[in-house]
């Protein structure tokens, strides 16, 4: 079925009844008084493997700590993508009967260190026992003037922070065991993918369509173009792809510019304006990458051919 035509499913079913400002589609859904609402769910085997499981195979490097961290940065990443301040996050945790007091205290130091930074605070949740480790957190935010996913307008400019590709480099390098020093930016990226809160409260007042990069540009970009009923093209050699990233495709003999549009996890800003956008915003990166017209669909330019962009990032329906 794939997860757009599930959530498609879902918005026809369900009905408005005047509390929601902003439903169903975008990063949060938003309450009338600005506050902005979420919900991630996250599960051993699916988005990462625990420490503790008798089968651990290669992602023993995800301790109960970066799996705290991992999923709290994912959850707030939705609410700072809609430029808003996070406030209070709530944790729904299924945990296997194994699990100690230690694993489980380290998987809330990892939540808390992220909270830390970002100004909010966990504020209660629910336990259940499980097979195995599940996390559904929900997070609330605050902000006036919310950001969307609908709001790009023809004769914006496509902009992204930091480097794209670089959690999922980070993983692979990590996977194929071909040396944490060599790809040590990446792998930071992968266990620590802060959201560009700062950033996305900077630029707030210039931004017009925002997401946060969670499953790959090529897919997070084709939201932007559906939602906001608007043409938007990508400029592959304007992707700022990292040298990292370049040694990791050709070490495994993939396309760097499909690779970087592919890959998710990475929690950066994509988003469109019309105004002038400064190369680094609180020493972040800032990267046009494409342009916003009128029409429909997500294009690619590149060597100087334009063509419909068919990529797409994950999707859990259906897999990669």
């Amino acid at each position: 079925m794939g997860e757009d035509r599930l959530i498609r499913l879902i918005s026809s079913i369900v009905k408005p009844r005047g509390h929601v400002k902003v439903g169903i589609g975008d990063d949060c859904c938003v309450l009338a008084d600005g506050t902005v609402l979420t919900t991630d769910c996250y599960a051993d085997g699916v988005h990462f493997v625990a420490a503790d499981r008798p089968h651990r195979s290669h992602w023993s490097w995800m301790s109960y700590s970066s799996v705290g961290v991992r999923c709290a940065c994912a959850c707030l990443s939705d609410v700072v993508a809609m430029a808003a301040r996070p406030g209070v996050l709530l944790v729904g945790l299924a945990v296997p009967k194994s699990a100690t007091s230690s694993q489980v205290s380290q998987l809330y130091r990892g939540i808390e260190s992220v909270c830390a930074v970002l100004g909010c605070e966990v504020a209660g949740g629910d336990i259940i026992a499980m097979d195995r480790l599940v996390l559904c957190l929900s997070a609330t935010g605050r902000t006036d003037h919310p950001r969307l996913r609908s709001a790009c307008r023809a004769g914006d400019s496509l902009y992204v922070t930091g480097s794209v590709g670089a959690s999922e480099t980070g993983r692979l390098a990590l996977l194929h065991r071909l040396g944490a020093r060599s790809f040590r930016d990446s792998v930071a990226r992968h266990r620590l993918p802060m959201p560009r809160l700062r950033v996305a409260l900077k630029l707030a007042g210039k931004v017009h369509g925002l997401i946060d990069t969670s499953d790959g540009i090529a897919t997070d970009a084709r939201h932007l173009a559906e939602m906001s009923r608007v043409r938007i093209t990508i400029e592959a050699e304007r992707l700022p792809v990292s040298d990292e990233t370049r040694e990791l495709c050709s070490r495994l003999r993939l396309d760097p510019v499909e690779f970087s549009l592919s890959s998710g996890e990475d929690y950066e800003l994509l988003f469109t304006s019309s105004h002038r956008i400064p190369k680094s915003v609180n020493d972040v990166r800032v990267s046009r990458i494409g342009s916003v017209a009128r029409g429909n669909g997500l294009y690619l330019t590149q060597s100087g051919r334009t063509r419909p962009l068919k990529l797409s990032g994950y999707d859990h329906l259906r897999g990669s």
